[in-house]
């Protein structure tokens, strides 16, 4: 009921914001887009309106009712990670730096953890600095660089920094975005965001930077641009079930989609032959031909290294047993492929908008409805019925 009431409430504004627009581009009344949004929220996938126009669904000419009806809206992502059996394995992969240094230990390639931010969490022979003259002295006297800074505890990219360097004259760092910082207030920004989460999430990792390989340098720049990759544990197979390459522009410190300028493109299972990428969302989506810093073209290019970036992938997820569904960043680097970072869930956004394919269908459907979803009504673990 939930559910339906708040669709209800924000179909009306939805339609005036993109109702008309749809109509132009494809003759849709707003009368037939308004029952599709019901239907599709009322339906298996619980869509939002929002959804519905993001990824093109007013549109009869890309997609037929059946496929639109295979469409996974953004509530089934928190009902999924329960019903999957995902929280106990959870941690793991939400603390960067646990998560980093499992994997390296059991010899698969990760950025090395040089040193990180914390009051008093104790990490081994991790350097770890405490306060904000430990931080301000490091990055004076003692950094490596080129490094990079992310929050132990963090997604979609916040709080990310390429640093290049320190201007010893200047007290300020040069970022790798080109941009420089005064270096009070980088360190400032670090423990703000270090301590967002309290002390059980909180902290940063201060890594080394990772060089793409030659030919994505060539076509992208200095920068990394990961391969997102979609596994599912089925009945102890490993299997990829979406994939897509996740290209940085500007002065963006990550790859996230969500990042203004920022591309992403399918690819091609066995190949890796990349498809045209896209920007925006909804009505705004464009493909884009070229790639806006290099003006280097993206047809025909196939990603290097990815036959054994899909091998890389398929025996990470085995690590994890008890985490049926796992979604990995991959990067493809001068040295070979890196796991960046594991999602335990993951957005169904993006892999749904780039493939532009519906999740729910064929091994996918059949992979989470083995596990009684979505028919089973699933709640946290602790909380009480009333």
């Amino acid at each position: 009921m939930r559910i339906r009431s708040k669709t209800l409430k924000s179909l009306i504004p939805r339609l005036r914001h993109d109702g008309f627009r749809a109509r132009r581009e494809t003759g849709k009344s707003l009368t037939a887009q308004a029952a599709e949004m019901l239907a599709l929220a009322w339906g298996v996938g619980k869509l939002h309106p929002e959804e519905y126009y993001q990824y093109r669904l007013y549109d009869d000419r890309r997609y037929n009712w059946a496929e639109k009806k295979t469409f996974l809206g953004r509530v089934w992502r928190k009902g999924l990670y329960y019903a999957l059996g995902s929280a106990d394995w959870g941690a793991l992969a939400f603390d960067k730096l646990i998560w980093g240094q499992f994997f390296e230990r059991l010899g698969f390639p990760v950025a090395r953890t040089i040193a990180a931010y914390h009051p008093f969490r104790s990490l081994g022979d991790i350097s770890v600095l405490r306060d904000h003259a430990q931080l301000e002295a490091f990055f004076r006297t003692g950094a490596p660089y080129p490094l990079f800074v992310k929050p132990i505890w963090g997604a979609y990219g916040k709080g990310v920094a390429g640093v290049a360097g320190y201007e010893d004259r200047s007290d300020r760092l040069r970022l790798e975005s080109g941009e420089s910082v005064g270096l009070t207030e980088f360190v400032e920004r670090t423990i703000q965001l270090g301590n967002l989460g309290g002390a059980a999430t909180s902290g940063c990792i201060i890594q080394e930077m990772l060089r793409p390989h030659s030919r994505i340098r060539e076509l992208c720049g200095n920068r990394l641009c990961t391969v997102r990759m979609v596994m599912i544990l089925d009945e102890n197979e490993p299997r990829l079930v979406a994939k897509l390459w996740k290209i940085t522009t500007g002065t963006s410190m990550a790859d996230n989609y969500w990042e203004e300028g920022n591309l992403a493109a399918p690819i091609e299972l066995d190949t890796g032959e990349i498809g045209t990428p896209i920007a925006g969302l909804g009505l705004d989506i464009r493909p884009v031909l070229e790639h806006p810093d290099t003006g280097r073209r993206f047809e025909g290019f196939e990603l290097p290294d990815w036959n054994a970036a899909k091998e890389l992938c398929v025996r990470a997820t085995t690590v994890l047993p008890g985490m049926p569904l796992q979604s990995w960043d991959v990067a493809l680097t001068d040295r070979g492929p890196v796991l960046m970072e594991l999602n335990t869930m993951g957005s169904f956004r993006l892999p749904q908008l780039i493939e532009e394919r519906g999740l729910y269908s064929g091994e996918f459907k059949a992979f989470v409805e083995r596990y009684g979803f979505p028919r089973l009504k699933i709640r946290k673990p602790g909380v009480k019925r009333r």
